[in-house]
């Protein structure tokens, strides 16, 4: 079976956003979140634009994750 390249880009992102939150790494330092956005937007050949979105797809799962768990340490009293 061959994977499309949509399902490839959605594998993708699900490795990535898993990587990202194993391996911390979440800045939120806006100045330096910009710096390395374009700068890995221009390594890649991609829109500084595009790699912005990208990121705040991740970010938003993350911070979703983040509150749910502490939700729970909540409910847990």
């Amino acid at each position: 079976m061959t994977l499309s390249k949509e399902r490839a880009g959605e594998i993708a992102v699900l490795v990535l956003q898993d990587k990202m939150e194993r391996d911390g790494g979440i800045r939120l330092n806006p100045k330096e979140i910009r710096r390395e956005l374009t700068n890995g937007a221009k390594k890649l050949g991609i829109l500084p634009s595009e790699m912005a979105e990208l990121a705040k797809m991740f970010l938003a799962t993350t911070y979703q994750k983040v509150v749910a768990e502490l939700d729970s340490m909540i409910d847990e009293k």
